[in-house]
């Protein structure tokens, strides 16, 4: 038995296997660069561990012997879960040269129905050794009739459409089953996405539109600070732990948000960011007419040069960022149609990709100047993942996922999606900002003013 922090009564079996990684060092193409979104957050990786942990319920028995064989043959098709990253000049470079196998650790179940939690927290503080790897590792916590899945990837191999496909590639694997390949050869699998752009991105001469870019980013950042003059200004700490909060809305609120969404024709995700930029305010800022950022993301996989598979990883997020003047008398649906207006006004052609290449910079100017939070809220919101529930005597009760925040990060970030017809909403807050009370409390005031809008 050996010992890893984190896990209930600190029990576990280190489970071992051969490296799956031998035939890897005969491909003449060993390494690529990180661009764009995964450039920074290795950048933010320098400063906290920023990692993504998925957290798989199941129901039903999985041997450790069965999860060790699967997680070897995920490794096998994914060439970035073989992969280390290194510093190179200005940037870092994914070398494809082997490494260790994925670490598996078994422990026990804890009991109650969030009792994962604590093991799931100490991932998003656990670093990884990127110049070593691999990019992940995994923990099983058995219990008599189930188990807690808990899969930890640093945020710049994965995002929300690539980890729900390599979750249904691992469960089926693992219940013996041959899951959909990934369609990728293993050159492919290493396509960087700037190999990929749409020409010219769509006709957008780049230094002009970066200079535009740049130029707007300011103006919005002028903007801002004029009108927060007097406003409460977001706390900035040197250090702040990262903690979680599971919530579902039952099936018939989640419906009835998504008939009155459709009624309104307002975006899901509009709705949704409506409703935590509400309660922030509410709860936190307490001003009848406040500005606050908020943040969201869009995957470019599908308005790429070549459709790039869902399952392919890599993190190909864009991400927005924008400010929205929250006013009360205004009420909930106008609020709503700023959200969904500023989304598309940033998504417009050319301006996802500006803004992906402009990552990096945007990124270590945050982190040098320390002076101000990236926005009051951020939500990633990922519609149904389109799962399978059922993988022969397994069965994917709940499925969470969990970037990890930091004291720079937003002040309430969530991670939202339809499972089994509920509305799952897996809230992250830093103690630094807030107490669980007050996390609890801004996530009451979403419900409730959700609710009051769309029943």
């Amino acid at each position: 038995m050996t010992e890893s922090p984190g896990l209930p009564r600190r029990q576990t079996m280190a489970v071992r296997s051969h490296s799956p990684t031998s035939q890897s060092r005969t491909h003449a193409r060993a390494s690529r660069a990180l661009v764009g979104l995964e450039h920074a957050m290795r950048l933010t990786d320098e400063v906290t561990p920023f990692n993504v942990v998925s957290v798989l319920r199941l129901e039903g028995a999985l041997s450790p012997a069965s999860l060790r064989t699967a997680l070897d043959e995920l490794q096998r098709r994914h060439p970035l879960l073989r992969a280390r990253i290194v510093p190179a000049g200005r940037t870092f470079l994914f070398h494809f040269d082997g490494t260790t196998p994925i670490p598996l650790e078994v422990g026990e179940r804890p009991a109650g129905p969030d009792g994962w939690v604590a093991a799931a927290e100490a991932e998003l503080h656990r670093p990884f050794d990127h110049t070593v790897g691999p990019p992940a590792r995994c923990r099983y916590l058995a219990g008599p009739s189930g188990g807690d899945l808990i899969i930890t990837c640093p945020h710049v191999v994965i995002d929300g459409t690539a980890g729900p496909q390599l979750v249904a590639e691992l469960l089926a694997l693992a219940a013996g089953e041959a899951p959909p390949d990934p369609g990728l050869t293993a050159e492919e699998g290493r396509l960087p996405p700037p190999a990929l752009f749409p020409e010219a991105f769509h006709g957008v001469r780049l230094a002009p539109a970066l200079a535009g870019f740049m130029g707007r980013q300011m103006a919005d950042e002028m903007r801002f600070r004029w009108r927060s003059r007097g406003v409460r200004a977001a706390p900035i700490a040197d250090t702040g732990g990262c903690h979680i909060l599971p919530l579902r809305w039952p099936a018939p609120l989640a419906e009835a948000i998504v008939r009155a969404s459709r009624r309104e024709r307002v975006t899901l995700n509009a709705v949704l960011s409506a409703g935590m930029l509400a309660a922030v305010e509410r709860r936190l800022y307490r001003s009848p007419r406040t500005p606050l950022r908020h943040i969201v993301f869009a995957d470019l996989r599908p308005r790429l040069r070549a459709i790039v598979p869902e399952s392919m990883l890599g993190c190909f997020l864009t991400m927005f960022r924008f400010t929205i003047m929250v006013e009360r008398e205004r009420g909930f649906w106008a609020l709503a149609r700023d959200v969904q207006d500023a989304t598309r006004r940033s998504a417009h052609v050319g301006e996802r990709y500006l803004a992906f290449l402009m990552a990096p910079g945007m990124m270590k100017m945050i982190l040098g100047l320390k002076k101000f939070r990236m926005s009051a809220t951020a939500l990633s919101y990922n519609g149904a993942p389109g799962l399978p529930t059922r993988y022969g005597a397994l069965e994917l009760a709940e499925l969470h996922a969990f970037p990890t925040n930091f004291t720079l990060g937003p002040e309430y970030s969530a991670v939202a999606r339809l499972f089994r017809g509920e509305l799952h909403w897996d809230i992250l807050y830093l103690d630094s900002d807030m107490d669980e009370a007050g996390a609890r409390a801004i996530a009451d005031d979403m419900r409730a003013i959700v609710e009051e809008a769309t029943c």
